[in-house]
């Protein structure tokens, strides 16, 4: 196992402090700002993945690898003030490939509080819905998270995430980085990274695992059709770790992709 994909990050974050800083006379007053807008934004969104990969690890269905995920997903935004968001999101997916089945519900809502212009945090919660498992016992899970979003400069954005999902006792640890690069009105070039540390009881899985998990690189292209109508096709590599290791050896470093349509509202 590499450190080489955070040392990357961090050069990268220098990189984009180092552009905000400022020199010279003090400017005048800038003019207070406009309110918050409140009330509800969303979009809804089709995609289609080649396989799917969640925090790392190739999902097994009852019949093989979930490959050719086609899920739908409903995002809800509300702006309570200048400082509080709320979101709810609904995602579904099922796979479409010959003899696997897999399908998965997640209701997920999260509310940010926004400490200032380049930094929000707040609580998370998650639920997991495996329709598939009906006779398990392991066909839903919760999860609770805490949450922050840092943009360091302009285009960039960092997100942190840390979990606990009670079936299986698991902390899960998450950092990511991506940067927008707008080509032109139509199109942008999204490259991001991401790296996960897992530490999972034995008791439901039968595996102990604290160890780094995984780490994964992407490039998104998101393409405006229309004012509120987004294509979004995305390249990934999924980089497995010694966590992913211990709990599937049969997994190995893998690329992968896909596409979305989303229509905001």
């Amino acid at each position: 196992m590499t450190m080489q994909n955070i040392t990357k990050s961090l050069v990268l974050l220098a990189a984009c402090s180092a552009m905000t800083a400022t020199a010279g006379v003090t400017p005048a007053p800038a003019p207070a700002p406009a309110p918050a807008p409140t009330g509800w934004t969303g979009s809804v969104s089709l995609g289609y993945d080649t396989d799917y990969i969640y925090r790392g690890v190739q999902v097994m269905g009852d019949g093989g690898y979930a490959k050719d995920l086609i899920s739908s997903t409903l995002d809800l935004n509300y702006q309570i003030n200048d400082r509080l968001a709320w979101n709810i999101n609904l995602w579904y997916g099922t796979s479409a490939a010959p003899a696997t089945d897999y399908d998965e519900l997640d209701i997920y809502t999260r509310l940010l509080y926004k400490v200032n212009d380049q930094f929000s945090f707040g609580p998370s919660l998650k639920y997991y819905y495996y329709p598939f498992l009906d006779s398990s016992p392991l066909d839903e899970q919760l999860e609770f998270g805490v949450e922050g979003v840092w943009t360091p400069c302009a285009g960039t954005t960092v997100n942190l995430g840390a979990f606990y999902e009670t079936e299986s006792e698991a902390y899960y640890l998450e950092a990511g980085i991506n940067h927008v690069f707008k080509i032109n009105d139509t199109i942008s070039l999204i490259p991001g990274a991401v790296i996960s540390y897992l530490d999972r009881n034995a008791t439901v899985f039968g595996r102990d695992v604290s160890d780094f998990n995984h780490a994964a690189i992407y490039l998104k292209a998101p393409i405006t059709l229309k004012s509120n109508v987004t294509l979004t096709p995305y390249i990934a590599y999924n980089f497995v770790f010694d966590a992913i290791d211990t709990i599937n050896p049969a997994q190995s470093d893998d690329f992968y992709g896909g596409v979305s349509l989303a229509v905001g509202f």
